[in-house]
């Protein structure tokens, strides 16, 4: 396990691979990180409040990142990129560890960092695990351009909604027809809306997708595992690769080391 930082310059080379440092120097410098275990049922409250919705706002957004070349378009942004640090996140909608980061430790980032300011989240799709992994993150990009504009943070609704369903992998429950029917109970985002986009956009959110994949894999480097993350001080031009699912507290440290770059 590798936790990458860079700083980029003017005069960087863009073909000058990361810096890394050493599994045993990361984890030195991190205070000891140790992988979650399985993911639990999700959890039905997020906020400290007891309600259902993560702290801090989902909003639009276009263009790229300028250091890490991370497309905005079309992927949900928790927060404000005015933020110090954003937060690039990779998910599988079948996969066990994704499901426990976003019940356990995405609340507790909002809450902490994304509501203050600290920090954006950005949400982007690596399906990993087969055929209705891919129709699960073409369903999300249409989910995420069927929200209406009065209410982006519907796409969260359905995003948690999902991920509450989550069964075996390519068992069906991620199947098209089953994602048509779970979005009939999250309020703000129309079935008929995301059937229209499956059935007229499919190519345009495919290649979104795919863009997705490509900026993580051949781009950044990350495995091809999930979660994956990249935390990135735009000010600063630094930026942290975590591998795979980690406690809230590797994100806290991750925090301060960027905070610090």
């Amino acid at each position: 396990m590798q936790y990458r930082f860079r700083h980029v310059t003017d005069d960087t080379d863009a073909d000058d691979p990361p810096i890394t440092v050493s599994r045993r120097t990361a984890l030195a410098a991190l205070g000891g990180a140790t992988a979650l275990g399985a993911a639990g049922v999700y959890a039905a409250s997020l906020g400290s409040d007891g309600s259902n919705e993560l702290a801090g706002d989902f909003t639009r957004a276009d263009g790229e990142s300028a250091h890490l070349g991370v497309n905005y378009a079309g992927s949900p942004v928790l927060g404000s990129l005015d933020a110090d640090l954003r937060l690039f996140y990779w998910t599988d909608y079948q996969c066990p560890y994704c499901e426990g980061f976003d019940a356990d430790t995405l609340p507790k980032l909002a809450e902490n960092h994304v509501a203050t300011g600290d920090l954006a989240v950005v949400f982007l799709e690596l399906p990993v695990f087969g055929a209705d992994s891919t129709t699960a993150a073409q369903a999300s990009k249409c989910a995420w351009r069927a929200a209406p504009d009065t209410d982006p943070n519907a796409w969260g609704r359905w995003h948690r909604h999902v991920f509450a369903q989550q069964g075996g992998k390519n068992d069906g429950w991620a199947s098209e027809a089953k994602l048509y029917e779970y979005t009939r109970d999250v309020d703000g985002v129309a079935e008929a809306d995301l059937r229209r986009c499956m059935d007229e956009r499919r190519d345009a959110v495919t290649a979104t997708v795919q863009e997705d994949v490509d900026t993580a894999l051949d781009e950044l480097g990350l495995r091809r595992a999930t979660p994956a993350f990249a935390m990135s001080n735009p000010e600063a031009g630094a930026w942290l690769d975590i591998p795979g699912a980690q406690p809230y507290e590797t994100f806290e440290k991750v925090i301060d080391r960027l905070q610090q770059a």
